[in-house]
């Protein structure tokens, strides 16, 4: 199923709300209804524009850049600091080699960190009102790593073993005692930055970390190996929903999505032979709107937005979005909102009833993030 851009789609059979609206290329804002509420609430992205220069920027719900600062290389995610208000932390792409606070009430890098020695970041950590944990791959040893610092210095607290090679996203458990760790399996080094190599012995796992001890209190595998395991959400009851990147032959048709909430083993989300085809081996961004039942999924390869049952791991709806890839639930109750390579900025939920608009001259990376300030 396809959704129109012009119309809702109402999905009450999978207990979800309506998704979409129109489009509309403004060239200035996104199409919000102004309030006091909104205006509390910015979008974060890393973003690169037609120079080739990369940044890390906010912008208001009304489509107005808040700031921006310049990255030293590509960004990957982005997360709002945990009590700085209007404060963000950024992530290097993979093998990155910093992570930087950036205030973006006043466009200033407030602290750039690099990694420990023989070490280099995955683009992805969380962070509570004590630590900040990272994941990274000790390429010294093969080996991902769990990196807890603190919040204020980003001094090394803890380092523990992932459970695997080549972590990537991670994050809380409901009960915040647990993380849960997508380790995609896939060995790099900084030498070779972006080749992948153990593509034959890759051994992608989904783990459960204790975070009080390090230690890995469940793992699992998937039955094909070389479906990597990236990208993750997890909902207010505890399910794990993970979007795959494939690495095997391009001929192959493989389930790209999987879900776990307690179950002895991985489940795959349920689609069509089409609908797997279609996603082109590849998703990025994973995010659950516990609201409306709904899990978002997006597929830049392919160009494509999947929208998926929480409650059942169907398949729902899919619609055309050119190289969308940055997904974020947002603060202000409205549902989640989408970016894309073209500068393309999208509301999708409920109440989202705004049309999107296009920001000239700016590619926004495969994530997104929401900033509520105070």
């Amino acid at each position: 199923m396809s959704i129109s851009r012009r119309r809702f789609l109402s999905f009450t059979a999978k207990g979800t709300a309506a998704i979409g609206t129109g489009v509309a290329a403004v060239g200035g804002g996104l199409m919000y209804s102004q309030s006091a509420s909104t205006a509390q609430h910015w979008l974060i992205s890393a973003s690169t524009d037609k120079s080739g220069n990369h940044y890390a920027a906010a912008y208001r719900l009304n489509g107005e850049l808040v700031s921006r600062v310049k990255l030293p290389a590509r960004g990957h995610d982005i997360i709002a600091h945990p009590f700085k208000s209007g404060h963000a932390i950024v992530f290097a792409r993979r093998p990155g080699q910093y992570f930087i606070e950036v205030d973006f009430n006043h466009g200033e890098v407030v602290k750039q960190v690099s990694p420990q020695v023989g070490s280099h970041f995955y683009g992805h950590g969380i962070g509570n009102q004590q630590v900040l944990i990272t994941t990274e791959n000790n390429y010294q040893q093969g080996r991902g790593a769990i990196v807890v610092r603190d919040i204020n210095t980003y001094q090394v607290l803890e380092q523990f073993d992932s459970g695997g090679i080549g972590p990537h996203q991670l994050a809380y458990m409901p009960d915040n005692k647990l993380i849960v760790i997508a380790n995609g399996g896939i060995l790099t080094h900084p030498d070779q930055p972006r080749k992948k190599l153990n593509l034959e012995s890759m051994k992608p796992n989904l783990a459960y970390m204790e975070l009080e001890s390090g230690k890995v209190v469940d793992s699992f595998e998937l039955d094909n190996h070389q479906l990597s395991i990236r990208h993750l959400d997890v909902s207010e009851k505890g399910k794990v929903v993970a979007g795959l990147q494939y690495q095997g032959a391009k001929s192959d048709l493989v389930p790209l999505a999987i879900a776990h909430h307690g179950e002895a083993s991985l489940q795959y989300l349920s689609a069509s032979e089409d609908i797997w085809r279609r996603m082109n081996h590849y998703t990025a961004s994973v995010c659950i709107d516990n609201a409306a039942n709904l899990v978002a999924i997006s597929c830049p390869r392919a160009d494509m937005l999947t929208y998926w049952s929480l409650n059942d791991n169907s398949f729902i709806a899919k619609e055309r979005f050119s190289d969308g890839a940055g997904l974020a639930m947002s603060t202000d109750g409205k549902g989640i909102v989408a970016t894309s390579g073209k500068g393309q900025i999208l509301p999708i939920g409920q109440a989202n009833n705004q049309a999107s608009i296009f920001v000239d001259g700016i590619k926004f990376d495969n994530h997104l993030g929401y900033l509520t300030v105070s």
